[in-house]
């Protein structure tokens, strides 16, 4: 499945071990240290984003920019600034924030700039689910499920909202049409629940009695959305 690629910039490498492992397991990431082998890493392979840790550089910034927007137009940029020294003629950015920062305000940050959805990755309000790696993301916390478990959470994020009957979930889910003893589905039901508890995210599964299920986002969980 394709990933988005993003060019990481860092020199020191500080910023690279805290958010290095969040930002691999959403997106490909090339990290380099200097001018010249970010130039050759975009001309080499198209990158999605370009990242920059502005403190760790050495090069001349507006001068990178200015090649960057020539050679590669179109590009998104994305940078970190220090906190302490005031930088001056900061060349035009697509995003930025400023030191200190954690993996989940840049992959937050991140999501704002890539849409949601790559390849075959169906996703609703930044959950997102890998159909053929039967991986379930939420920020930067990931779970592995079971076939039928990742065909019952596919279901579930297609039509988020929805209410989806039992009928219609053990039709999409296990292809049949028998609903003489449903327990196998208040399993999968109760496995699915426990992967988005894990993943710390806002979504539940919401029973309707006697009607079925549906997937929601609480409402006082927008302000993570945002």
């Amino acid at each position: 499945m394709d990933r988005y690629r993003i060019l990481f910039i860092e020199r020191y490498l500080t910023v690279e071990r805290e958010v290095y492992p969040a930002m691999r397991r959403q997106y490909e990431v090339t990290l380099v240290q200097g001018r010249r082998e970010a130039l050759a890493a975009l001309k080499a392979q198209a990158h999605d984003l370009v990242l920059i840790d502005v403190p760790s550089i050495r090069f001349a910034l507006a001068r990178f920019c200015d090649d960057l927007r020539a050679d590669f137009p179109g590009s998104t940029l994305f940078l970190l600034l220090s906190p302490d020294k005031q930088l001056t003629n900061i060349p035009p950015a697509q995003d930025q924030l400023t030191h200190p920062i954690t993996s989940r305000q840049l992959l937050s940050r991140l999501s704002r700039l890539l849409p949601e959805q790559v390849g075959e990755v169906i996703a609703w309000q930044g959950l997102q689910l890998d159909p053929v790696a039967y991986a379930l993301g939420w920020q930067a916390a990931e779970v592995f499920l079971t076939p039928k478990q990742a065909t019952l959470a596919e279901s579930f994020i297609r039509a988020p909202g929805e209410l989806l009957s039992r009928a219609r979930l053990m039709a999409e889910v296990w292809g049949t049409d028998y609903l003489g003893d449903t327990r196998t589905l208040n399993v999968h039901i109760s496995w699915l629940r426990k992967a988005l508890k894990s993943l710390d995210s806002p979504f539940k599964v919401e029973t309707v009695r006697g009607q079925g299920y549906r997937l929601v986002n609480p409402p006082d969980a927008g302000a993570a959305l945002q």
